[in-house]
């Protein structure tokens, strides 16, 4: 019994302190006053239900916004444990998709970011660190998560929050999440190809989350032009690693596609000369440098990496300071590394990036031909080590006697 008083005083001190709260916004006392009411001459709660009704009364967003943007979070969960307490109902159950408790969150969110000179009005990002916390609350295996993912990215999307904000800490499990929460395929398919459309700088991250997915889950024609899309709108110019075999067989099978056959060409390392509205402009001077590196690999694979300007396809580059330019475009994005010397007009090559492709059996046994050689090649050096390390000594031995 005594545990029981306990637990009401805790209610009655947490009651006191959101009416305190509440007093402060509407500046009058009028809501205490009414909560009295409900409390006997002993401070025992008389009506539990009743209370919680009584409180729910000014849970409106036109009340809780006025609240200080650091004070509403907080603020929140006191009504979400007094609500639980009172109504006596589990979280799991307060938090259902229809449940009063996610409607008014999701009225009270602002429609846009504030200014920056506005630090106390609500936050978006307020918002969404009270949901990440209900979220962790339910159980892994509750439906409800599916829900709160697609109200986040809702959020996201309407408020224009920055996507790096949310990109680690969901990207990584997002498709667990769902799976776990029981989603299906279509559902997970959607939500993932949401959130990846959320990412207006194509990052380098969400390239690699695209890949994961994609080789687990086939592609429909719709999700491929997504894949295109974002991969070719992105500063990363070699995406060839997102051709897995998921990607390699959809490529396959809709080869008559416009842009599908854009995006085949551009990770073969073929130069592109024009493209449709729906793809990125930037993939005409991105698919030279790929174009460059195909060169400068099968011209490696020939026993040649010292090349003069010359000897570069005119319609990679016309003219000495287009060349220059490609060559540090190229250097840059990572697919080559060499040495150019703009006195002699020369470039000697170190590395390229070999274009690998699922699928692309014959590549690959041309690949595997090439790495072949260079080890018969390094193997054959090897041979003549003893003499070569023998003759080092002798001349550092011949030169101390001379001195």
């Amino acid at each position: 019994m005594a545990s029981v008083i306990v637990v009401e005083n805790e209610i009655k001190d947490s009651v006191e302190e959101f009416a305190q709260i509440i007093n402060a916004v509407q500046q009058n006392n009028t809501f205490s006053d009414a909560l009295k009411t409900h409390f006997d001459a002993v401070g025992r709660i008389s009506n539990k239900e009743a209370l919680a009704n009584e409180i729910w009364t000014v849970a409106k967003p036109e009340i809780l916004t006025k609240l200080p943007d650091r004070e509403f979070e907080p603020v929140f969960y006191l009504l979400a444990y007094l609500t639980s307490e009172l109504k006596q109902k589990s979280f799991e159950t307060l938090l259902q998709k229809d449940g009063e408790l996610i409607k008014l969150l999701i009225a009270s969110t602002p429609a846009q970011k504030p200014s920056l000179r506005d630090r106390r009005s609500l936050k978006p990002t307020t918002v969404l660190s009270v949901l990440n916390t209900f979220f962790n609350f339910l159980p892994a295996s509750s439906a409800t998560r599916v829900y709160f993912i697609e109200l986040i990215l809702k959020i996201v999307t309407d408020t224009d929050i920055d996507f790096a904000l949310i990109q680690s800490s969901i990207g990584g499990s997002l498709v667990q999440w769902l799976a776990a929460a029981g989603a299906s395929d279509a559902q997970i398919k959607s939500i993932f190809w949401q959130f990846i459309a959320l990412d207006k700088q194509y990052t380098l991250e969400s390239l690699h989350l695209i890949k994961k997915f994609t080789s687990q889950h086939p592609l429909s024609l719709d999700e491929l032009h997504k894949l295109i899309a974002f991969a070719l709108a992105s500063s990363v110019v070699d995406v060839t690693f997102l051709v897995n075999n998921n990607v390699a067989q959809a490529l396959k099978e809709h080869a008559s596609d416009e842009q599908v056959s854009i995006f085949d060409k551009y990770t073969k390392g073929e130069l592109i000369s024009a493209v449709p509205s729906s793809i990125s402009s930037t993939v005409v001077a991105k698919s030279k440098v790929l174009a460059l590196t195909r060169f400068f690999v099968e011209s490696d694979n020939a026993g040649k990496n010292a090349f003069k300007y010359s000897d570069i396809p005119n319609e990679l580059a016309a003219s000495q300071a287009e060349f220059e330019k490609l060559l540090i475009d190229s250097i840059k994005a990572g697919v080559i590394e060499g040495k150019m010397n703009q006195v002699d007009q020369t470039f000697n090559l170190v590395r390229a990036n070999r274009i690998v492709l699922a699928g692309d059996k014959q590549q690959l046994a041309q690949d595997l031909n090439t790495v072949k050689k260079a080890l018969s090649e390094w193997r054959h050096s090897l041979h003549n080590i003893n003499e070569i390390v023998r003759d080092a000594k002798d001349n550092i031995v011949n030169n101390n006697s001379g001195n």
